[in-house]
């Protein structure tokens, strides 16, 4: 007959938890099996173990590396800190992805940094990923479930916890929070305007003209070099594009407001080295005096965003969204808008097809005409 014990085990600060044990034949021994939440679970576990005694089964009890289950997030934090930067360096993980990683551990560190790893449950999480999808979006959210998705594996694989609170917690559905934000005329002169009023209008004004006129990332401004321009192809000029996250090229014939932006900060770059006598390092546009690469402009962005004063919550990569909106405005599709904007997923570029019905239709003017006379 099996031997198996449930003991309750009061604490101060949390709620009460319960221990299993059971009497191990083989050795002879009483054994720790497990402690459990809820006194459902421990009596589950009661009796699973007591039907696999019985049987005759041996019993595999989950252990955790004596050394490792005392120590804090920050601690498995730290360890996959170290493997992002590695894999950065070698290239499996683009710039970007590499910095989003690292700069969500922050938080994550912040939140839960010095926790035991043991005491990190699944309610925990699913608490962080609420108040994560309150604070800024559900897309946000399932980001930094992500990071520390990987921070317990991490704990689980090193044994420092017996199972992982983070594994069965699924992503919040993002559709019906995606960005639509888009800028009309009237808004965009008003951005354009407030750029080039700022210390930044060297290489904020164009890269601003690069998001509405050519759906240009983040990333794409900051990767752009010189050599990726060609200004004497045709009439106004060709430019590549690179974008990491997908791994897609794009080729443009260059706006010409973009054009003009262009002219100019290759124009102030050229005067600005000569009167300081820069060396030039390397080549990217929206760079350095010396041509080396910028490693954000988000502060910049803010400033000129602010200063505008739109009631909407503007983003940078919401002009992503103005390109995408003006092709299906100019009568494209949103295949058109999938390829211009380097999008590999159709799906990605649905949430414009909205827009289809704001194009010119000869249906609808008719039946204005029709509504109006009645």
């Amino acid at each position: 007959m099996a031997t198996v014990t449930i003991a309750k085990c009061p604490r101060k600060k949390t709620k009460d938890v319960y221990r299993v044990d059971f009497y191990n034949p083989e050795t002879q021994k009483k054994e720790y099996y497990g402690t459990f939440k809820k006194k459902g679970d421990a009596k589950a576990a009661k009796a699973k173990l007591e039907v696999a005694i019985d049987g005759g089964e041996a019993i595999e009890v989950p252990r955790t590396n004596r050394s490792l289950r005392s120590k804090t997030v920050t601690h498995f934090c730290h360890i996959k800190e170290k493997e992002w930067k590695r894999r950065g360096q070698e290239g499996s993980l683009s710039p970007a992805t590499t910095s989003d990683y690292i700069g969500r551990l922050k938080r994550i560190r912040k939140v839960f940094g010095k926790k035991i790893i043991g005491t990190i449950t699944e309610e925990l999480l699913l608490q962080f990923r609420a108040k994560e999808a309150h604070r800024n979006s559900p897309a946000s959210a399932n980001r930094y479930l992500f990071v520390i998705q990987q921070v317990m594996k991490q704990a689980l694989k090193e044994k420092a916890i017996t199972s992982d609170p983070a594994a069965s917690i699924k992503k919040l559905n993002e559709k019906q929070h995606e960005r639509k934000n888009f800028l009309t005329p009237k808004e965009v002169e008003i951005l354009l305007a407030q750029a080039a009023k700022q210390k930044t209008r060297h290489y904020m004004v164009l890269a601003i003209l690069l998001g509405l006129e050519h759906g240009c990332s983040r990333q794409e401004v900051l990767d752009l070099t010189w050599a990726d321009i060609d200004l004497e192809f045709g009439d106004l000029g060709l430019i590549r594009f690179y974008r990491t996250k997908n791994k897609q090229e794009r080729l443009h014939t260059i706006m010409p407001r973009t054009r003009e932006a262009l002219l100019k900060r290759k124009d102030h770059l050229e005067k600005m080295r000569e009167k300081r006598s820069i060396k030039v390092e390397a080549d990217y546009v929206a760079g350095r005096l010396n041509g080396t690469r910028l490693t954000n402009f988000n502060r910049a962005w803010r400033t000129i965003r602010d200063a505008c004063s739109f009631k909407k919550k503007l983003n940078f990569h919401d002009h992503r969204h103005t390109y995408c909106t003006n092709i299906v405005l100019a009568g494209g599709s949103t295949k058109h808008a999938a390829a211009m904007i380097g999008h590999n997923d159709p799906r990605m570029t649905e949430r414009y097809t909205n827009l289809e019905n704001l194009i010119h239709n000869p249906v609808q003017d008719k039946l204005a005409a029709h509504c109006q006379n009645t």
